[in-house]
């Protein structure tokens, strides 16, 4: 089984974000979230030029432009935080991240298909795990709202919500593109493990001071780990 690792961008200047791809591909990305979010308000500046990232990476590309309430740094009001989204899938990138919680998402997330992006509808919680019978409701709210992808993250205060983690991502693989982890130095298991219960893929920082949620580590790390249990390339 090969294992999918998405390395996120967060780069604060426009310009760095290609140096931050590179960086990326030479450490074996599957995957590269852009965080449109790290730019804050300048990321209106560059709307119109998205397709320039698009055509330097090699590799498939997630927009995300994170809500601060659910761990990102988008200082924008809904409406162009939305717009960024959009102009993204517009501009070719192959998955566009909503979070559950938006706002007319069904109609965020048509508006995204019509340029044929993907859409990942995301949830985060950063207190705790919630139960696996709250977590499938979840999962249903996000496959019933139209999503490619569902992402369900959640802040483990014990080993045991990690491994939870791992037992409802295998359960829900069998109906769904899941990607299910949950953050924090007890979500560690879950986050390396995630991928071989069936997730579509994990996330991995491109360095110690790059980390974009708590508890990640980086792609040497997880590809280290990785090729240890034989499961690298």
């Amino acid at each position: 089984m090969k294992v999918k690792v998405c390395v996120p961008v967060p780069a604060e200047k426009f310009s760095d974000i290609f140096t931050m791809i590179s960086q990326a591909e030479r450490h074996g990305a599957d995957i590269i979230e852009v965080r449109l979010d790290y730019l804050g308000s300048s990321i209106m500046d560059y709307i119109d030029r998205l397709g320039e990232i698009v055509e330097f990476s090699k590799t498939p590309l997630i927009a995300t432009n994170r809500l601060v309430e659910q761990g990102g740094r988008s200082p924008l009001d809904e409406e162009r935080r939305l717009e960024t989204l959009v102009s993204a899938a517009r501009a070719g990138f192959k998955y566009v991240d909503v979070e559950l919680s938006t706002r007319g998402l069904n109609r965020v997330i048509d508006a995204i298909k019509a340029y044929g992006a993907k859409v990942i509808v995301s949830y985060h919680n950063f207190r705790c795990t919630p139960q696996l019978q709250e977590m499938e409701e979840i999962v249903n709210s996000q496959i019933e709202a139209g999503a490619d992808v569902c992402k369900v993250v959640t802040m483990a205060n014990s080993i045991t919500d990690s491994v939870n983690c791992l037992i409802f991502t295998y359960e829900m693989s069998r109906k769904t593109n899941i990607v299910c982890f949950a953050m924090g130095e007890k979500g560690l298991l879950s986050r390396v493990l995630s991928p071989l219960f069936g997730a579509q893929f994990t996330y991995a920082s491109l360095e110690k001071s790059l980390e974009t949620a708590p508890g990640q580590i980086t792609v040497e790390e997880i590809k280290e780990i990785y090729g240890r249990l034989g499961v690298w390339r």
